[in-house]
């Protein structure tokens, strides 16, 4: 790390600030961008602050978005075609612990006075190279210390969202949670109730999107979030299980950030957990954070069906029923999930069991064995031009066929199977013109 960070901002950054500067107004790099450039990493999104006000910053402009202009944010499309947040200078003039009424400002100082922690209050001019450290941001990075910018107490009841991006920060950059900040940080935890479900999620996704989350989860955990936002994972984040759960999330790759969500929310529950009580409480959780309702029923399924998993031990006949139970299509996720719990474990006996068992699922999609209903080679169309009445029966029926064609894929032929429905029409003694089979 060198004395003096080096900023590479894209071109598309530069002309922008340029452009800006060119009309008397100062614009100034800020976020993200700075903290990680400081540190030596690479950022792709990059955010300006400015003395424009937002209708100024669409005024000067040919392509804008206004993001929150209430709040002074317009996002504007570089030639580059990526979208550059720039944000009027503000101040916080009312805050009740989630939401703020600002104004607007005219120096850089007192926008970065507003900000939350040391490491986010650093501000860099590309018109003339200058600076802007007022909280010695740059000397708590390369310490390792995240620190609150001003009276620790007073900053998190501003927005109680705080709360949980000190838990990520401290986490993804490994940082030391500085004395007084981590005081705050522990009373402040008590309101985190007060934030709206799309802003905790949001955060908790950020989490996740990290490399290694775990750490940031176990801060959740330590310091209450648990309790106020995920209550029916916190009795198993005192178990050994906690570990084994935070260390299969840390497998998981970065792009599986669902999986990853699912795989929190199962929490530490052991094997003796019955699979509806799972499912019910990942569900619980999904819905309380407002995910999409294909969301909520994707990870209710996986959490239904998360145990138990197919065995390697398993005929054919057992893996196409398995695969009918849970579906093809989440098949692979199942597996996602029971591969990273046994590469947190460290066992390469289960990762190899695994992957045998695995393959043998993957032969059996690949070779398109029909395991639902609409894979077979007649429907129920062809039932009913048999003489079956509609209803019931006709689904009965087509269930009665799977099962025959998961136990033998080769009986998946339309003559094979019309025959076989006229076999069972006749030892059913079925009478078209009452409905059903006699007893």
């Amino acid at each position: 790390m060198s004395d003096r960070p080096v900023f590479s901002p894209p071109a598309a950054l530069l002309w922008i600030a340029e452009r800006l500067e060119s009309t008397g107004c100062q614009a100034w790099a800020v976020g993200g961008a700075i903290r990680d450039a400081v540190l030596g990493l690479p950022r792709a999104d990059w955010d300006l602050a400015t003395e424009a006000r937002p209708e100024e910053v669409r005024q000067l402009f040919p392509r804008t978005v206004p993001l929150g202009m209430e709040h002074g944010t317009v996002g504007v499309l570089g030639d580059d075609d990526a979208m550059y947040e720039v944000t009027t200078f503000r101040l916080d003039v009312e805050t009740d612990g989630r939401h703020a009424v600002v104004e607007f400002a005219t120096d850089i100082e007192d926008d970065l006075a507003r900000r939350d922690f040391t490491i986010n209050s650093i501000a860099w001019r590309p018109a003339t190279g200058e600076l802007r450290d007022p909280y010695r941001g740059i000397e708590d990075l390369r310490a390792r210390v995240l620190r609150a910018v001003g009276e620790p107490a007073g900053r998190f009841a501003e927005d109680y969202l705080r709360v949980l991006r000190a838990f990520r920060f401290a986490g993804v950059y490994d940082l030391t949670i500085e004395g007084e900040t981590l005081s705050a940080l522990r009373s402040a935890a008590a309101h985190l109730g007060r934030l709206s479900a799309e802003r905790v999620r949001e955060e908790l996704l950020k989490v996740l999107a990290a490399d290694g989350p775990s750490r940031s989860l176990q801060m959740y955990a330590e310091y209450g979030a648990l309790d106020e936002w995920y209550p029916e994972i916190t009795p198993g984040a005192a178990e050994p299980g906690w570990q084994e759960a935070l260390g299969a999330i840390d497998t998981l790759p970065v792009h599986r950030r669902f999986l990853r969500v699912v795989r929190l929310f199962l929490g530490a529950g052991g094997d003796e957990e019955g699979p509806a009580d799972r499912s019910d409480r990942v569900e619980a959780l999904l819905r309380r954070l407002k995910f999409s309702n294909l969301e909520i029923r994707r990870g209710a399924h996986l959490a239904l069906h998360y145990r138990p998993l197919v065995h390697p031990a398993d005929g054919s006949a057992s893996i196409r029923e398995w695969l009918h139970t849970v579906g093809a299509e989440h098949s692979r996720d199942l597996f996602r999930l029971h591969f990273a719990a046994a590469r947190a474990t460290g066992s390469v006996d289960n990762q190899r069991a695994l992957a045998y068992t695995w393959r043998r699922v993957h032969e059996e999609i690949v070779e398109h064995a029909p395991v639902s209903v609409a894979q077979l080679a007649v429907d129920g169309t062809d039932l009913l031009a048999m003489g079956l009445p509609k209803g019931p029966l006709v689904g009965l029926m087509l269930d009665e066929l799977l099962a025959q064609v998961i136990e033998s894929p080769e009986r998946n032929d339309r003559d094979v199977l019309l025959e076989s429905v006229r076999e069972l029409i006749e030892l059913g003694g079925l009478d078209s013109q009452e409905g059903g089979m006699e007893e």
